[in-house]
């Protein structure tokens, strides 16, 4: 049994197996009601399937009774994966403040560090500072900040939350498990300094290539991830050509006349094409600085990120440390076209 501090019982802190699944939905339910934006979680089947395949690996914290006060999960793409997206965070009202997010991000690590995984990345709610400030003193590092990521239906139980319903922004986190392979990255010219300072804050080794090669002539692929239940999308930019800019107008225009209020951009980084793509990317299409995900497609991922008419209010976004306030203002700095 662990003990997370004093005044608080003490509970066993392990992986969740197939049978916990009913737990889980209940813990979800004590922290967010019916609001979490994350429709599969309040499905106990699929929940076990998860675990059951190993898409899903986490850490609950038990009591004796089986009520689970604290959980942290990391999600994979399939079993070739090296890096994970980590979630699933809750904490129990009672329990929140005890450090029990540390103690479950310690035992998580631990197993990703046992099954060789390079790390995991989070885009930790900036709503307030609690799960940043535990992630990072869990060994993780800010490596961007998502506005408007979290839909205004959230709700967090005994945490004042913004009462004019605003979508609400993340945090990107990330923690290595595993030493990461040697990369060179390619990107915009706009992006070098930034992108630097967060590689060197998180103790990431790369070589940043600054040779800008013309664009191809050939056309653009894109894919689209859509997200309904955050009324959001994701466009993955999967080979660059000469036309980057029209196809991106395309995709934003595709999703903004489906109501989705936000969208991301991802863009690999290890393409040295990437460096190519010309600054009307944020001049006309108003896609700024979203971040990086180290490793996220078998690559590091440069994240840009268009918010349309989204009501995003920069009052409502917490820090929890000095580099996390200067990448915020970068990236609020970019919201704003070049003179």
């Amino acid at each position: 049994m662990t003990d997370p501090s004093p005044g608080v019982p003490p509970f066993n802190a392990r992986l969740l197996r197939p049978d916990d699944a009913p737990a889980l939905v209940n813990a979800i339910r004590e922290s967010y009601g019916e609001t979490y934006d994350c429709e599969w979680l309040y499905d106990e089947v699929e929940i076990a399937r998860r675990i059951e395949d190993e898409t899903m690996v986490s850490v609950g914290g038990f009591l004796d009774s089986g009520r689970i006060v604290a959980h942290y999960g990391v999600l994979l793409d399939g079993p070739d994966a090296k890096v994970g997206e980590s979630g699933q965070a809750v904490v129990a009202p009672d329990f929140r403040g005890h450090k029990a997010f540390s103690i479950l991000k310690k035992v998580l690590t631990e197993r990703f560090e046992e099954l060789g995984f390079f790390g995991f990345y989070a885009e930790a709610t900036a709503a307030h500072s609690y799960s940043q400030r535990a992630a990072i003193a869990g060994g993780a590092h800010e490596t961007g900040f998502l506005l408007g990521y979290i839909p205004a239906t959230v709700a967090y139980t005994d945490i004042k939350m913004d009462e004019a319903g605003r979508r609400q922004s993340v945090a990107l986190l990330w923690t290595t498990t595993n030493p990461l392979p040697a990369r060179v990255v390619h990107l915009p010219e706009r992006h070098h300094g930034i992108v630097e300072r967060i590689y060197g804050n998180a103790n990431i080794s790369r070589t940043i290539d600054t040779t800008v090669i013309p664009l191809p002539n050939r056309p653009t692929r894109i894919t689209i991830e859509d997200r309904p239940d955050h009324n959001e999308a994701t466009i993955v930019i999967e080979e660059i050509g000469s036309d980057v800019i029209e196809a991106l107008r395309w995709g934003i225009k595709v999703e903004a006349d489906r109501g989705r209020e936000v969208a991301f951009v991802h863009i690999h980084i290890g393409d040295p094409m990437a460096a190519a793509i010309p600054d009307a990317i944020h001049d006309e299409l108003g896609v700024f600085f979203g971040g990086v995900i180290p490793e996220r497609r078998n690559g590091d991922v440069l994240v840009l990120q268009w918010i349309g008419n989204a009501d995003i209010d920069p009052s409502d976004i917490e820090t929890a440390s000095d580099f996390g306030r200067e990448l915020l203002e970068f990236v609020l700095a970019g919201r704003t076209p070049s003179e």
